[in-house]
């Protein structure tokens, strides 16, 4: 593969951030209404760094742990850091990078900006895509 597939075209454009103090009920119907897997947690101020919610969280730590999904908050179940990946570097990298830290999900940055998420889903298809 002479010119490798790079993050930015295999990442997720549309995407959403919402508030830590949102409840997990509300974040869970806009997930379900906007078919996401994942959002990302607003930093809450200049010191602070970006979190992620998953569909996973949910279940493992909402679900999982028998508590009510109206009474959590994201910010109680969300991972924090988020890792993020630069929009240039090539697929191979990123899926390395990714299992290595054992996560599916990153931020895609590109002159300081987010501007996508990443997943490892979207890795295997898109690399998968170029095969045929």
């Amino acid at each position: 593969m002479a010119n490798p597939i790079r993050v930015h075209q295999a990442m997720m454009e549309e995407f959403k951030q919402v508030d830590g103090v949102l409840k997990v009920s509300d974040a869970l119907k806009m997930m379900k209404a906007e078919n996401l897997t994942v959002v990302l947690v607003k930093p809450r101020n200049e010191s602070d760094v970006h979190g992620i919610l998953t569909l996973r969280d949910i279940a493992r730590k909402v679900i999982g742990e028998r508590r009510r999904l109206q009474e959590a908050h994201v910010y109680e179940i969300m991972s924090k850091p988020v890792l993020s990946v630069p929009a240039s570097m090539p697929i191979p990298y990123a899926a390395r990078l990714m299992t290595n830290f054992n996560v599916s999900y990153a931020m895609v940055m590109d002159s300081n900006q987010v501007i996508g998420i990443l997943s490892l889903n979207s890795i295997v298809t898109h690399w998968a895509e170029e095969l045929e």
